[in-house]
């Protein structure tokens, strides 16, 4: 379940007369917990020096959320759950129940491990669900994407049964193609998921690679004669001979999808 984004503009930015202050729901939910964890400790408030001390991360994150600069992440989700009970679910997307205690009266359970994530309602009390970052570059099918930074832009859910089918959760990511070389396999604006922790992928296999300060998704060919991307539009784009130690292999694509 990810969070609308254009409910989420809405709601992020409140004006004072002092100057632009920024209310989102990733602050007002951090702001929430603190207070039900200092209270559910006899105590009228902690400061965010002492919770993040608790949690183990640096103070200025939980400044940043709660100042309405920055959204609460997964791995920080994570760790706010295994130390105050706060799902991870509530935490990101503000899907309800808050805690895992509440959960367990939904059918959904304890989850099994910090990637678990139970759905709390209806039909769906029978499946967790892991997330996955969908980060910002652009994997160019043709002349390549200038990549600036792997910037996390949204989350999605997955079955977690069938994502650790496919590979290493943790080291999931999601991005989506720009260009047209590997029609009709993938087309533009298609969306890709690729295992980070395979560096290595064999011959025929469709990879995220990096060269120089671009990034790449082709299908990657062995041959006595060296290393080559090799485009699925056979018609329009010749086969690019690389040198593998001037490639960064990011990725193997483990899945795609698009609209038909």
């Amino acid at each position: 379940m990810v969070e609308n984004t254009a409910h989420y503009e809405a709601l992020s930015i409140q004006k004072t007369k002092h100057g632009e202050k920024k209310s989102t729901p990733h602050s007002q939910r951090m702001k929430h917990v603190r207070t039900v964890f200092a209270n559910e400790r006899g105590l009228d408030k902690i400061s965010q020096a002492k919770f993040a001390r608790i949690v183990g991360i640096n103070p200025s994150t939980i400044s940043h959320i709660e100042a309405g600069n920055t959204r609460i992440g997964i791995d920080l989700a994570a760790l706010i759950e295994q130390k105050t009970g706060f799902r991870q679910a509530w935490l990101l997307t503000g899907d309800r129940p808050q805690r895992l205690s509440e959960a367990q009266g939904f059918g959904g359970g304890v989850p099994e491990s910090r990637e678990d994530i139970p759905k709390g309602f209806g039909m769906s009390d029978r499946f967790h669900f892991a997330y996955v970052k969908k980060v910002k570059p652009l994997l160019s099918g043709g002349s390549g994407e200038l990549v600036e930074e792997e910037e996390t832009e949204d989350i999605y859910s997955f079955r977690t049964d069938w994502l650790s089918r496919k590979g290493t959760i943790s080291a999931m990511r999601l991005a989506q193609v720009s260009g047209d070389s590997m029609l009709p396999t993938l087309k533009d604006g298609d969306f890709v998921l690729f295992d980070t922790s395979k560096r290595y992928p064999g011959d025929g296999k469709i990879v995220v690679v990096g060269i120089d300060n671009l990034l790449y998704i082709k299908r990657l060919r062995r041959t006595s004669d060296g290393m080559f991307l090799v485009s699925d539009n056979t018609a329009v784009y010749e086969p690019w001979r690389i040198d593998p130690e001037s490639a960064r292999f990011l990725g193997l694509v483990i899945w795609h999808c698009g609209e038909v």
